[in-house]
């Protein structure tokens, strides 16, 4: 019986540099584009991924597009899901056929309403001077999403606009969902989601190598759909996952 690991990446198995604890081992493994780490693996972080690669496939399921995949300096062998689930890469490294078409169809009904809404939070950050900025994020010329983020100093002013414009905004429009961890806001329609690729991918490849050990993880509440796809789920110690969950159990 074959081992598939959907793990996410960001928070997971690996963070920013101000995320990190104080510890001499840190390792190097994300890069922005001029060639400068920005993401870090703890020791435990590195003997986690370890244990994963030497006895399981381990698929990234990631809200990270493919150019920001692959600055991350991890040897994926196999399939990938990105953009929340609106990509999915075969083991050549080109979109499956068949998810393409699907998510194809589910980008041309959402662009006008995320555009909206685009147009919405732009406008908010202009008249009220907010230190945030936004935009459509886009992959294999297809629109996925729309992300939301603060600059350094200025959480507040992503609370207000969540509060302002797009926490009215989704009370109309049911089709979208907010993410929302950290400096992180982001604008997805429902028909996007991590969890539609797991259970495609975890369906196809059963249908070719049969029964499977499926294990989710993940650091993130919006991770939980798609972890709940698998036969078990794994979560960080003091994730926004874990501190909803497991850590209400905590004395």
């Amino acid at each position: 019986m074959r081992t598939l690991v959907f793990v996410d990446l960001d928070d997971t198995l690996f963070q920013s540099l101000q995320k990190c604890p104080i510890e001499n081992a840190l390792h190097p493994v994300a890069y922005l584009r001029d060639r400068s780490a920005n993401s870090f693996m703890t020791a435990k972080q590195r003997m986690l991924w370890q244990l994963l690669d030497d006895n399981a496939l381990i698929i990234p399921t990631t809200a990270r597009d493919y150019d920001s995949l692959y600055r991350v300096k991890l040897p994926f062998r196999s399939w990938c899901i990105l953009n929340y689930g609106g990509v999915i890469l075969t083991p050549a490294g080109v979109p499956d056929p068949y998810w393409h078409q699907r998510m194809t169809i589910a980008s041309e009904a959402a662009i006008s309403d995320l555009t909206a809404v685009l147009i919405l939070i732009n406008t908010a950050i202009t008249r009220y001077a907010l230190a945030a900025h936004s935009r459509l994020i886009t992959d294999f010329n297809l629109p996925f999403y729309v992300v939301v983020k603060y600059r350094a100093g200025h959480i507040a002013d992503l609370d207000q606009l969540q509060q302002m414009v797009v926490t009215p905004w989704l009370m109309t429009h049911h089709d979208y969902q907010l993410h929302r961890n950290g400096n992180n806001l982001a604008i997805l329609p429902r028909s996007l989601g991590k969890e539609h690729a797991v259970h495609y991918l975890i369906k196809q490849l059963t249908n070719e190598w049969g029964e499977l050990l499926t294990i989710g993880i993940g650091d993130s509440l919006i991770d939980g759909a798609f972890m709940a796809e698998c036969d078990y789920s794994i979560t960080p110690r003091g994730s926004q996952l874990f501190k909803e969950t497991l850590g209400r159990q905590l004395v």
